[in-house]
């Protein structure tokens, strides 16, 4: 099964619903909205979605990651896996390497699993993605990331946290991860610049807001650093598929940091190559 969590971010949820109902079945994904909104019902009709309340933002990412790993580890119960991803993410496999997403997932024997990450953005001279099409059907540029080359799915109880995996659960069981080539984090937030710009409002309202815990500079200053990231990325020349996908696997799971929370996660590299994405990409 897939999980999410959602505010407002309606474009971004259509884009996790196509994708994952195609690989998984719409009635294997779990959508947790906070706060009731009937337009996420419509997006998402025929999943399975958890509304929890949006009273206070105190502690933001603390309890909303700590009630994920619950409940994750809960769906544990019923599923193989469970692939937990942002609504901007989507985990795609190189169909010359895999059959599909169930095939990798059901040859992997460790804990918890990684991907190489792909911020797609949308190119200066692009147009307007329209409403209803798949993202991946007008955006082919892409800036390889180790910010989001993250661990994605469980098979156990290991937790997610800080884009990596904690080493070591409450109990003292050791927990292992891997990072497969020819699997791909397709990060989407700045794929559609008309639906970065209602996503920003939302950030900014929630780093500003005054209340203890909540996301920092990355969030108060969002407007910033979409401009920051769209400069960095129109100025890098295009390197061809194959060799960034090499270099990124040179750079990245060689250089995994464990950090003093016991969290194992990829090297914050943002701007590693931008390379334009094959055309197996559509067909996802």
């Amino acid at each position: 099964c897939a999980i999410t969590k959602v505010y407002r971010d309606y474009w971004a949820l259509a884009q996790w619903i196509r994708h994952y109902s195609n690989q998984l079945g719409i009635e294997n994904l779990y959508v947790v909205v906070h706060g009731p909104d009937a337009r996420v019902n419509d997006i998402a009709g025929g999943a399975n979605i958890w509304t929890i309340p949006r009273e206070t933002l105190d502690a933001f990412d603390r309890r909303r990651n700590k009630m994920l790993n619950q409940f994750q580890s809960g769906l544990l119960q019923f599923y193989d896996w469970v692939i937990r991803t942002d609504a901007d993410e989507l985990i795609c496999v190189d169909p010359y390497q895999y059959g599909s997403l169930e095939d990798l997932l059901g040859n992997t024997t460790e804990d918890a699993v990684f991907s190489i990450g792909l911020n797609v953005f949308e190119q200066a001279t692009e147009s307007e993605l329209p409403e209803d099409a798949s993202v991946f059907s007008c955006r082919d540029a892409a800036v390889i990331t180790g910010n989001y080359s993250k661990a994605w799915a469980v098979r156990s109880d290991a937790p997610l946290m800080r884009h990596g995996v904690k080493l070591n659960g409450d109990s003292g069981k050791a927990y292992t991860f891997s990072f497969p080539t020819g699997v791909y984090l397709a990060h989407l937030k700045y794929a559609n610049v008309a639906a970065l710009a209602d996503a920003n409002v939302v950030r900014k309202e929630v780093a500003r807001s005054g209340a203890p815990g909540v996301p920092g500079w990355g969030w108060k200053r969002a407007d910033a650093q979409a401009r920051k990231f769209f400069t960095e990325a129109e100025t890098l020349d295009f390197t061809p598929w194959s060799d960034a996908v090499a270099y990124a696997h040179e750079s990245i799971p060689t250089d995994m940091k464990h950090d003093e929370n016991d969290v194992m996660r990829a090297p914050g590299i943002p701007y590693l190559a931008k390379t334009l994405l094959p055309k197996w990409f559509k067909d996802t």
